[in-house]
C-alpha cells in the first residue's frame, strides 16, 4: 500500500500527515521499500514510516540521539540508495548509507543504524500490522504537505531533527526516465552513480570519518610511524564486518583468534593492518596501521591483554613478515621472533564473510542484478 504528499493517515491510532517520502533499493540484493516522513497531528513530532510491499511489512520509528541494542541481535544489513525523493526530504536521488538492523527477542522492537555523508542517524521503533496503517484523507497543509516539494515545515532540518531535502529538477528526470523505461534506464543510472564507490577506502580513512567510531590516542614508534585506536560503537562481530564492507572485501588476510575468551579479529590489507579488539576496560577498540609500522614496531596494542598481544603479533608474523621484509631495508623486531604461528583456517567466519562481499561487490559493478546477499 502506498502513499502519496499530502495524505493523512491513522498510524497505530495517531493521525499524521505524509510530508515527504523516499524510495530506497538496498545495494546488495536490489530489494525495494518505501519510507513515508510523517508528522504527527497531535505532537507536531516526526515519525517514518517504512513499508516493505515484498513481505507486507509496516514499522514506525523515531530518529533518537543514541539507544542501547543490549538484548537486540541484528536481523539485516546493507547499503541502501535513494531511487526517489517526494516532499519534503533532505536527501537526493543517488544517495546512500548503511544500515544495519536489530530486533529484540520479542521480534516486535527495533533499532536501526543509518551512517550518511554526514553522520550516523539511530532510530528505534516497532512493528506495525497492516491494519494498524490507514489512509484517512488529505492534510489541511498545515505542515508542508499537501504534495508541495520543500513545504515550509516548521520542524524540518537535517536527517537527525527533521525533513530530508526534496529532489532537484535534473534529478527528477532521472527518475522519470527510470519509471517510464524501466531496468536499461536504472542499471545505466546505477552505473553512474556508484562508479564512485567502486575505488576500495582506506580504513585508516574511514575510521577517522565515520561518527561509529571515536578517535582515542596514537601510538608513536620508530620509523616515525604511528598507529592510531578508535573506540567503536559496535562489538568486535559488527565492527570486523563493517570494517570489511567498507573495503569491499578486499582483504589480504583476515582472521579471528580462537583463543579462548579472546576474539580479536585481525585484517590485512595490501596497505594496513588492522586489529578489533576488547580492551582491558572491556571496551571494544580498533588499532591501525600501515604494514610498514607493523614491520618496524611489535608494540603492544593500545590496553590489550596478553592473548590479544599475541595474536597481534603472531598474526602479523605469520601472514605478513616475510612479504614485508622483502619491500624494507631495515631491520624489523620480527626478524628473530619466537612466539606464536597463526596457522589458517578455512572455516574462519571473517575470511568467508570477506569473500561474500568482494564477490557481492564485483557482481554489483558488472551485472544488472546487483549483489547476493538478504534484503531488508
Amino acid at each position: 500500500m502506498n502513499f502519496a504528499v499530502g495524505d493523512r493517515l491513522l498510524v497505530d491510532g495517531e493521525v499524521c500527515d505524509v510530508v515527504g517520502s523516499i524510495s530506497y533499493r538496498n545495494i546488495c540484493d536490489n530489494s525495494m521499500w518505501m519510507e513515508y516522513r510523517l508528522i504527527s497531528q497531535k505532537t507536531g513530532r516526526e515519525k517514518w514510516l517504512s513499508y516493505d510491499e515484498e513481505f507486507r511489512e509496516y514499522s514506525v520509528s523515531e530518529v533518537t540521539n543514541s539507544a542501547s541494542t543490549a538484548g537486540f541481535h541484528e536481523v539485516d544489513r546493507g547499503q541502501e540508495e535513494v531511487m526517489g525523493a517526494w516532499g519534503d526530504v533532505d536527501v537526493e536521488i543517488g544517495d546512500k548509507a548503511d544500515f544495519v538492523e536489530f530486533e529484540d527477542v520479542t521480534e516486535e522492537k527495533i533499532v536501526s543504524w543509518e551512517t550518511w555523508d554526514d553522520g550516523l542517524e539511530v532510530s528505534t521503533g516497532y512493528y506495525l500490522d497492516e491494519n494498524e496503517v490507514e489512509k484517512i484523507g488529505q492534510s489541511d497543509g498545515r505542515y508542508g504537505g499537501g504534495g508541495s516539494y520543500g513545504g515550509g515545515n516548521p520542524y524540518g532540518g537535517n536527517r537527525g531533527t527533521g525533513g530530508r531535502k526534496a529532489v532537484g529538477n535534473g534529478k527528477m528526470i532521472i527518475l522519470l526516465l527510470v519509471i517510464f523505461f524501466g531496468v536499461p534506464i536504472l542499471s545505466i543510472v546505477t552505473s553512474v552513480i556508484s562508479a564512485k564507490s567502486q575505488e576500495t577506502i582506506a580504513i585508516s580513512k574511514y575510521l577517522k570519518e565515520s561518527p561509529a567510531y571515536t578517535y582515542v590516542t596514537s601510538i608513536t614508534g620508530s620509523q616515525n610511524e604511528k598507529a592510531d585506536v578508535y573506540q567503536t560503537i559496535g562489538d568486535i562481530d559488527w565492527t570486523a564486518k563493517d570494517i570489511i564492507e567498507t573495503i569491499d572485501g578486499n582483504t589480504v588476510d583476515v582472521q579471528q583468534n580462537t583463543e579462548e575468551g579472546d576474539g580479536s579479529v585481525a585484517i590485512l590489507t595490501s596497505k594496513e593492518y588492522c586489529l578489533i579488539y576488547t580492551s582491558e576496560d572491556g571496551d571494544t577498540l580498533v588499532q591501525i596501521s600501515t604494514r610498514r609500522y607493523a614491520y618496524y614496531n611489535d608494540d603492544d596494542p593500545y590496553r590489550s591483554d596478553n592473548r590479544t598481544r599475541r595474536y597481534y603479533r603472531g598474526f602479523y608474523y605469520s601472514r605478513g613478515y616475510n612479504t614485508d621484509a622483502s619491500s624494507y631495508t631495515a631491520g624489523s623486531p620480527y626478524d628473530g621472533y619466537t612466539g606464536d604461528v597463526v596457522g589458517s583456517s578455512a572455516s574462519d567466519t571473517y575470511s568467508s564473510y570477506s569473500d561474500s562481499v568482494r564477490q557481492a561487490s564485483v557482481n554489483s559493478r558488472y551485472s544488472s542484478g546487483g549483489g547476493t546477499s538478504s534484503g531488508k
